[in-house]
C-alpha cells in the first residue's frame, strides 16, 4: 500500500518497523488435509464466471452468536456481499443471492460446501429457476474452494479478531467498512498489486478495447 502511494518501502524496512513496534500476528495451527483425489477445477477466466460462498461464525459482546455469509467472485477476488444475522437458512440465502443477481447479473456457476443451507430445497429451486449451475466441493476438502477460504482467513484475522461487536447493527457497520476497504484499497499480489475493484475496472476496459478492435 505504501508503494501504491509512491513511498519507497521494501519487505526489510517493513519487517524492521514491525519488530520495533512489537507487533505480532498469531499464526493459526496447521490444518489436517484430507487425503485422496481432489476435484479438478479450472481457474475462472472472467468476472461473474464463478461465485464462491461460505459461512463464518462469530459472536457479539453479550455472547450471542452471529453468522456471516460471504460471497466472493473467484476471478476479480471482489467480496460481493457479506450477509450478517443471528441465523441464515436456505430461504434467506436464496433471497440474498437473488438481490445480488439483480444488482450484478447472473454468475455461470456457484461453488459451496455441502452445508444444509446450500443443499436445501430452497437453494435447489432457486438455482434451477435462475439456470445457474451449483457445484459442491467434496466433503472434508475446503481446499477445493480455496478463494473463499483465503478470504475467510483475512476477514477473521483483520476484522473479526480485531473488533468487539456490541450489537448486531454495530457488527454490520464495522464489517461493511472492512469489506469496502478490502475491495477498493487492499492490493493483492495475485492481481498484480491491484485492488479487486481496480482489477475489475481494468478488465472491463480491456474487454471494451478488444470489442472495439
Amino acid at each position: 500500500m505504501l508503494q501504491k502511494k509512491g513511498e519507497k518501502a521494501n519487505h526489510k524496512l517493513i519487517w524492521k518497523l514491525y519488530k520495533q513496534a512489537g507487533l505480532k500476528v498469531a499464526k493459526r495451527g496447521g490444518r489436517k488435509r484430507a487425503i485422496g483425489v481432489r476435484q479438478k477445477r479450472e481457474p475462472a477466466k472472467r468476472a461473474n464466471q464463478r461465485w464462491s460462498l461460505d459461512f463464518v461464525a462469530d459472536s457479539l459482546a453479550n455472547g450471542r452468536r452471529i453468522r456471516l455469509l460471504n460471497v466472493v467472485d473467484d476471478y476479480t477476488r471482489e467480496c460481493l456481499k457479506i450477509v450478517i444475522d443471528t441465523s441464515l437458512n436456505g430461504q434467506r440465502v436464496a433471497r440474498e443471492l437473488n438481490e445480488l443477481v439483480t444488482e450484478r447479473g447472473k454468475p455461470e456457476e456457484i461453488m459451496s460446501d455441502n452445508g444444509t443451507e446450500f443443499t436445501s430445497r430452497a437453494i435447489l429451486t432457486w438455482s434451477l429457476g435462475q439456470e445457474i449451475g451449483w457445484r459442491y466441493i467434496e466433503p472434508g476438502k475446503p481446499v477445493q474452494n480455496a478463494y473463499i477460504e483465503s478470504f475467510n482467513g483475512k476477514l477473521r484475522d483483520e476484522c473479526l479478531n480485531e473488533n468487539w461487536f456490541m450489537s448486531l447493527e454495530g457488527a454490520r457497520e464495522t464489517i461493511e467498512r472492512w469489506r469496502e476497504d478490502y475491495n477498493h484499497e487492499r492490493p493483492h499480489t495475485s492481481l498484480k498489486g491491484l485492488s479487486p475493484v481496480e482489477f475489475a475496472s481494468q478488465e472491463v476496459g480491456r474487454e471494451q478495447t478488444l470489442c472495439a478492435v
